[in-house]
């Protein structure tokens, strides 16, 4: 049975430190609304992540920055915030009149969650996506269902289960049965996927945070990134590692606390790698978790050996298996079907660009222009993300505080952090075939990671439940405006470039 912990920490933060980091967070989500409302006369190359609140109506798109911004007043902030309370507080009453129940106004919290996670589906079929423009969307469809078998692609090392779980769906269920596309396959599986996530993600953050505030922040920080538009209706290859990804975050806190054995954890990101390999680069933060499991005492050296190796071992000799089966094995691997893309090269080029590979690398490692797409993709995906955890790094040496006071929430975070900085890594190190842009969403799970890292830091930084109210409904709200924006912009049939 979950318990919930409202306990205040034992180390009060001093108030010159929370006011600094709440001012300039506050601060940043100001300039991300100006940015906003300044879309229109800025270049889309250069400004392409703020493009999408172009989309909204002048007056609309003012209006709702407004709003947003006005959040920031405290009269303002009470208002709205007793306005939520009593909404909830209605909407308890409501489902106990049309249940004729007296059970029903007395909902656990699994019950709300579930009930969220449902309407939430609604909301990702009714705004999902309308076009195939971003990564390999438009050549999945065409490669997954072309009626020429020769050509046809069932097995893929990119994302050996994903490409496999969607072409046979399309082949043995959802055409002969209903006729559908495998775009709308893809749609549907990113749609339950979303609905397990919302669900999932409220589970964890109500047991990682230390009061309803707090998870209730942490929950809506993540919920409201850019990257949840994984999850309407989107046609590509990463909805089912996001959904990994977040599954492994959850077994890692449970096997810190000494809940389930380590297997579990390193058993679902060995899955995960079978969805899609890019997510192979966060071994290093499970190797992390390992060892402090063992540092605990929560595993013996033997059995941390055997629980770290076996099931990668196991999932990977499952996918060599499947690829073997189908022809398509080590052989396509080593060959045609070799990990990097089109050109085979894993990372962005330091120095210099080959002529024949030119369309596949847009551009070197340290020149402007990847920095560039490298900040847009990361402020598409995540507007407070990075800002929040470079703002909590800053006041954490520059006021000395201490973020966790038990050993178990201090191992987590070292565990979340290192697989925060190897997603952050690769987003900056991987070689992106049609540039940051178009492969926004090679790179957007890594937001799910760093964002709950920022949340989770964020309100063991502020003890001021007033404060952290305050500012955190604001920054909640402008993260859900640039999201709301950026999901807006693709239900919208956008011509192809």
């Amino acid at each position: 049975m979950t318990t919930y912990s409202f306990e205040t920490p034992t180390k009060v933060t001093p108030c010159a430190a929370q006011d600094w980091l709440l001012s300039l967070a506050q601060l940043w989500g100001l300039t991300l609304l100006t940015l906003h409302l300044a879309a229109p006369h800025l270049p889309e190359a250069t400004f392409w992540s703020l493009w999408p609140y172009t989309f909204f109506s002048p007056w609309l798109g003012w209006a709702l920055a407004l709003l947003a911004g006005a959040l920031i007043i405290p009269t303002i902030h009470q208002m709205v915030l007793a306005g939520l309370r009593f909404t909830i507080y209605d909407l308890r009453f409501t489902i106990y009149d049309l249940c004729f129940t007296p059970h029903a106004s007395r909902l656990t919290p699994h019950a709300w969650f579930v009930l969220i996670a449902l309407l939430s589906g609604l909301l990702f079929w009714l705004a999902r996506l309308r076009h195939l423009r971003w990564g390999d969307s438009y050549l999945l469809t065409r490669a997954l269902s072309t009626p020429d078998l020769e050509l046809r692609v069932i097995y893929n090392w990119q994302a050996p289960f994903t490409v496999f779980l969607h072409q046979r769906l399309w082949q043995f269920v959802a055409n002969p049965l209903l006729g559908w596309p495998v775009e709308s396959v893809y749609a549907t599986t990113s749609i339950i996927c979303g609905m397990v996530f919302v669900y999932l993600l409220l589970t964890f953050t109500a047991r990682l945070g230390r009061s309803p505030l707090e998870s209730a922040v942490v929950a809506g920080l993540v919920l409201t990134t850019g990257s949840m538009q994984l999850f309407f209706g989107y046609v590509e290859n990463y909805t089912l590692i996001s959904l990994g990804l977040l599954v492994t975050l959850f077994l890692g806190w449970r096997a810190l606390a000494g809940e389930i054995p380590l297997v579990w954890p390193v058993l679902a990101l060995s899955l995960t790698n079978a969805f899609h390999p890019s997510t192979v680069f966060l071994w290093p933060g499970m190797w992390l978790l390992s060892w402090l499991c063992w540092q605990r005492g929560r595993v013996s050296t033997i059995g941390a050996i055997w629980q770290i190796l076996l099931p990668p071992l196991l999932v990977g000799a499952s996918v060599l298996a499947l690829m073997e089966s189908g022809g398509h094995g080590l052989a396509a691997l080593l060959g045609k079907d070799r990990p990097g893309g089109g050109d085979g090269v894993w990372f962005v080029p330091l120095f210099e660009i080959d002529p024949e590979w030119q369309k596949y690398q847009p551009y070197t490692m340290f020149s402007a222009a990847h920095l560039l797409d490298w900040l847009n993709v990361h402020l598409l995906i995540s507007p407070f993300g990075l800002p929040l955890l470079a703002l909590i790094l800053m006041a954490r040496f520059r006021f000395d505080l201490t973020l966790f006071d038990r050993s178990a929430e201090r191992d987590f975070g070292y565990f979340l952090a290192v697989m925060a900085a190897m997603y952050v890594l690769l987003t900056w190190l991987w070689n992106p075939d049609y540039g940051g842009r178009k492969d926004w969403d090679l790179f957007a799970p890594s937001a799910f990671v760093y964002t709950l890292l920022a949340g989770l830091l964020l309100v063991r930084a502020v003890t001021d439940r007033a404060k952290l109210a305050q500012a955190s409904l604001f920054l909640i709200a402008v993260s859900l405006l640039h999201t709301a924006a950026w999901i807006f912009a693709n239900t919208h049939p956008l011509p192809r470039e």
